[in-house]
């Protein structure tokens, strides 16, 4: 499912990085312990091995670093400064932000295994999902 989701966006103008590496994921992983962020899920893995960060009409999806879009004058963050901007916010302990859109932040909860999809401004969970296609999809779907 998660192939078709990104050819979907693909073809609908998202924008794609190259694919992640190992030694970019080891490090990335060793980061976010070093500031008790929950690790990177195997199933988010996955999208990293495809597109190392993402951007679609207001969606975005971090990667292992922060990649600049020069023409935009804008950089897509990487997982460790989006994180880092939510790390003393109570209500995302144990929580690993992925991304967000105008009003709702992608979340992977530690604590229930589960994605979230939870509202910007009061962090309220919106929904819940036990694998990152399923999340995506409905993130996605919203804005088709």
């Amino acid at each position: 499912m998660l192939t078709r989701i990104l050819n979907t966006l693909k073809k609908d103008n998202g924008t794609f990085f190259p694919p992640v590496d190992e030694r970019s994921l080891c490090f990335i992983s060793s980061l976010l312990s070093s500031h008790h962020f929950p690790p990177v899920p195997v199933d988010y893995i996955a999208l990293l091995k495809q597109t190392d960060g993402l951007s679609w009409n207001g969606v975005e999806l971090y990667g292992t670093r922060a990649n600049d879009r020069e023409m935009l004058g804008y950089t897509l963050p990487g997982l460790i400064e989006a994180n880092l901007d939510f790390a003393q916010v109570v209500p995302m302990r144990g929580k690993l932000l992925l991304g967000r859109a105008a009003e709702e932040l992608f979340v992977y909860d530690s604590m229930d295994q589960k994605y979230h999809i939870i509202n910007r401004m009061d962090f309220s969970d919106n929904c819940g999902f036990p694998t990152f296609s399923e999340a995506l999809y409905l993130f996605v779907d919203e804005l088709f």
